[in-house]
């Protein structure tokens, strides 16, 4: 190794021992620089051993003297820091404090401002952010006309601050402040750390101000780093990276490549025996298996990870891991054990002055523990929330209260147990408040009406309605679009033997079914005008008239009423009942389709897959991302649709298959129109010459109902009258037979030039 080799040249007994001790001192700087912190403790040999030795300072002059006190007070940080030593940053600054008393009588401006760097890296390791911040700046000063590597480092130093300050404006700033510094650096090692820091805070802004851009510009500069780093064979920061990678991956739900990033970050972290950095990723690790429904696997990744932070001095990084370990704790239902951790966490991470830490433990704790906690707890947190807020909090820690608030106001306004939404699968906050508001005005004996595409779970919420009404009777559900118009009335209000031709027995309608309960009338927009006009006269006088009957009689029914097209449009145009309208329209609840909500479809897929692999008895084959990609598909038939994609996969997928991320997206592309395709196999048949004539088709449908003559949808595709004409005779054939000759007729230029050729 080329270290090894430098260290025999210095044992060169021709050298003059102090020149020997600054080669010493420069070697193990570079190697340090590279995160090889125990090959430059090696370096160090005869002038200083270990953390907690004092160095050998006999026989070297003052400026030697400083610069060996430097080094040793360094790489006690740095050795402490990855070892998790207790009071190794005590120690370091002690040393370097001592050095940089000596710079000062030398009047060495470039060491002074390096020894201010060192020390306030010193109180970043121990999350003492503002003392940093007032280190770096002072080290600052002295380089303020200086455009030398120090400069860069310190600048880069003070932007790593800033970052874990979680003012990430603040480190863009300092970053984009030493571009010229980084244009003219041949240096590969600075120009990797430099890319590095740059796309950590570029990875922050992305998650704290929910920007996307941000993140792809990340992946960018994360890209040059490794680049760089590469060059300058850096394992720490190139680990570093590659761990920074991972949580990239992560908010962008690419699990699989966070997962490769982590392992790679893990095992380097592991050769270079830095335990505290190797901790870092385990907590990642854990956010990840959190993502995935892991809690098991992440409470013990977060649990290792706070333990090894309990050794040391950074108890920014302590709080975070007894943050993520809390939140697996609850998702586990261990409240009480979860309740310590996150207490626990923003206790420490007050005492490292990490305000916004705290401020994640405790939200953290009304979101996972919010409906376990009493409301005295309640007022406690939210004043401890308020106290450690800055007058300008991040974006997402602004949405996390939000949305916290809301959640706690509508745990308020029910009971902690009345809003069962198990029936009810969701995760968006969207049907969270579609639930809030059925809750609501469940209780109440109005008329409902449930808008929305097919699928969206219209019975489904209607049943829960029925569940948190508190009526005695059964849930009864019609569907007005599978009942013939000349048996309607026999169906909702039943008929006497004798009433007609085959009433063979008497027969109870669904209406008096539902007495003491709900009528749930799926698809009302179906009926006829007839039908509709008999819907009114129930809503109206609560009675029916059953058929043979002699007089009506009262039920105690309550009407829930779905559709899946506007009535408002319907009724406009004749075709529904006005003053129908207006019993139904009381109370509304529109239930958005599934790409609105696509929260939705995650949660929705998994269970799904879990009811089929019982109902089937079969392993399910999803991979995770495969899960997540679901989300991209357009699910006209949403829940519906959904649902027989999965158990038709399920059914078909041979066994040992899996259902891959890949073959979701083939099949989203492929599917629209494209009957008898699955999930199991979406290349099946698969032609390019008949999936760009599908599209093709599609595309030209589209343009002549809008264009309304070939000639108008020739032009709105831009292309001649001529061309389209061509391609509907002899490749869409379909297309001509299907539309009124109007349309396919002789274009009125042609007619025209026709009609003066007669004349003339």
């Amino acid at each position: 190794m080329e270290h090894t080799t430098a260290l025999r040249r210095l044992d060169d007994s021709t050298i003059p021992y102090a020149e020997r001790a600054r080669r010493r001192c420069q070697l193990a700087k570079d190697l340090e620089s590279a995160g090889n912190y125990e090959a430059a403790r090696g370096a160090m040999s005869g002038l200083w051993a270990r953390v907690g030795e004092r160095p050998r300072l006999d026989g070297l002059d003052e400026t030697t003297i400083a610069e060996v006190l430097l080094r040793a007070g360094c790489l006690t940080g740095w050795i402490g820091r990855a070892q998790q030593l207790e009071g190794a940053q005590e120690l370091a600054k002690g040393l370097i404090n001592e050095s940089l008393r000596l710079f000062e009588q030398l009047a060495l401006p470039d060491k002074i401002a390096e020894a201010h760097t060192d020390l306030a890296y010193c109180d970043w390791r121990r999350g003492a952010f503002d003392e940093a911040r007032i280190g770096m700046r002072t080290a600052l000063t002295y380089l303020a006309d200086s455009s030398t590597d120090q400069k860069a480092i310190t600048l880069i130093r003070s932007a790593t601050v800033e970052i874990s300050a979680k003012d990430y404006r603040e480190a863009l700033r300092l970053l984009d402040s030493m571009s010229p510094l980084m244009a003219a650096s041949h240096d590969h090692a600075l120009k990797g750390k430099f890319y590095m820091n740059l796309g950590i805070v570029l990875k922050e802004l992305s998650v704290s101000e929910q920007n996307v851009q941000y993140r792809d510009r990340a992946l960018i500069e994360h890209e040059a780093a490794i680049f760089h780093l590469g060059k300058a064979g850096h394992t720490q920061y190139r680990a570093n990276t590659e761990n920074n990678l991972g949580f990239l991956m992560l908010t962008a739900g690419k699990f699989q490549d966070a997962h490769n990033h982590l392992t790679t970050a893990y095992r380097l972290f592991l050769s270079l025996k830095d335990k505290a950095s190797a901790a870092q990723v385990q907590e990642t690790q854990a956010r990840l298996c959190l993502a995935n429904n892991r809690n098991a696997e992440a409470e013990r990744l977060a649990r290792a990870a706070a333990s090894i932070h309990e050794q040391g001095d950074e108890l920014a990084l302590l709080a975070e891991a007894l943050t993520t370990q809390g939140k697996a704790l609850a998702r586990l239902h261990k409240h009480l054990d979860a309740k310590v951790a996150l207490s626990r966490a923003a206790d420490v991470a007050d005492q490292a002055g990490d305000s916004e830490g705290a401020v994640d433990a405790y939200l953290t704790l009304i979101e996972e523990l919010g409906q376990v906690l009493s409301d005295e707890e309640l007022s406690k947190t939210w004043e401890s929330i308020d106290f450690r807020l800055t007058d300008t909090p991040q974006y997402d820690t602004l949405q996390r209260l939000r949305a916290a608030s809301r959640r706690m106001l509508l745990s308020r306004r029910t009971t902690a147990t009345a809003i069962d939404s198990k029936d009810f699968i969701h995760a968006s906050s969207i049907s969270t408040e579609l639930l809030r508001r059925a809750h609501v005005v469940a209780p109440q004996d109005c008329t409902v009406l449930l808008t929305g595409e097919s699928g969206t779970g219209k019975e489904v919420l209607a049943n829960l309605i029925h569940k948190w009404s508190g009526r005695l009777g059964p849930f009864v559900a019609i569907n007005c679009a599978a009942i013939p118009d000349n048996l309607m009335e026999s169906e909702l209000f039943g008929h006497r033997k004798g009433a007609f031709t085959d009433a063979h027995a008497d027969y109870t309608g669904a209406a008096k079914h539902a007495t003491g309960g709900t009528l749930f009338l799926d698809e009302i927009g179906e009926l006829t005008l007839s039908g509709q006009a008999k819907i009114l006269r129930l809503i109206e006088n609560k009675e029916i008239h059953t058929l043979g009957a002699t007089s009506p009689e009262a039920v105690n029914v309550r009407i829930i009423a779905a559709t899946n097209r506007s009535l408002r449009k319907a009724a406009a145009e004749g075709t529904f009942r006005q003053d129908l309208l207006y019993r139904l329209d009381v109370f509304t609840l529109n239930l958005p389709p599934l790409r609105e909500r696509p929260e939705d479809i995650e949660a929705l897929a998994r269970h799904f897959i879990n009811a089929a692999t019982r109902r089937y008895k079969k392993k399910v084959p999803f991979a995770p991302e495969a899960v997540t990609e679901l989300r991209q598909l357009p699910l006209k038939g949403n829940a519906r649709e959904l649902r027989a994609l999965i158990e038709s996969a399920i059914l078909m997928i041979p066994a040992g298959g899996t259902i891959t991320a890949e073959a979701v997206k083939s099949f989203a592309i492929r599917s629209k129109d494209n009957l008898g395709l699955t999930l199991a196999d979406p290349w099946a048949s698969c032609s390019f010459d008949d999936e760009v004539l599908r599209y093709e088709e599609q595309l030209i449908r589209l343009a002549i109902e809008k264009g309304k003559t070939v000639t108008g949808a020739a032009r709105l595709l831009g292309m001649s009258h001529q061309r389209l004409s061509l391609m509907l005779k002899e490749r869409h054939k379909g297309i001509r037979a299907e539309k009124p000759r109007q349309v396919f007729g002789t274009p009125p230029r042609l007619l025209a030039a026709r009609s003066n050729s007669r004349k003339s």
